[in-house]
């Protein structure tokens, strides 16, 4: 009785067996997925080719700059510290994370995304997003990096609890300006 019994019991093992090995198992992906370094508003993240400190987040109707332009709508604004780590770099990638749909940085003011970045010195200045009206609600996560191409490269992450932010009527798109180390 035992011998019809053992080569059922035998593949029910190895069946969990190979279950737990596919759960375990990294995706195809997994080999070029970007290293994530976590911060929060206040301290400094650094990266393989930046350092960042996120200062302040802020939510607008309205948004302005020194310039004159400005533009209604949903923002969500990122005041920001960054530098180079060893070799002048860029401020390329900037994107948010809203329930499963991502946003880029807006072009359409003077800001420090895409700003050039040099070792040492540190620059200020803010970063927009231009979101749907009823985008701000729940959590968004904030990514920053070098290159909008993060693959093997380290990722700064900030998640921004969307409900603790006040929306303003109007708020200004701080100038990019050198800051002291």
């Amino acid at each position: 009785m035992m011998k019809k019994w053992l080569p059922w019991v035998a593949t029910f093992v190895l069946l969990v067996g190979a279950w737990f090995v596919q759960l375990l198992t990294p995706s195809d992906d997994a080999a070029s997925e970007p290293f994530i370094v976590a911060t929060a508003v206040g301290s400094e993240a650094v990266g393989r080719e930046i350092v960042v400190t996120v200062l302040d987040v802020r939510a607008a109707s309205t948004v302005t700059s020194s310039s004159g332009w400005s533009a209604e709508g949903t923002w969500l604004l990122v005041d920001l510290k960054a530098e180079a780590v060893t070799t002048d770099s860029l401020l390329k990638g900037a994107t948010l994370t809203i329930g499963g749909r991502e946003f880029r940085a807006s072009e359409r003011m003077d800001s420090i995304f895409s700003t050039r970045l040099v070792p040492g010195i540190p620059r200020t200045g803010t970063i927009a997003f231009e979101l749907p009206d009823d985008a701000l609600t729940g959590t968004g996560v904030l990514h920053l990096s070098p290159s909008g191409d993060t693959r093997l490269d380290s990722v700064i992450e900030l998640t921004i609890p969307f409900d603790e932010l006040t929306i303003s009527a109007e708020e200004p798109v701080h100038d990019t300006e050198w800051a002291t180390p």
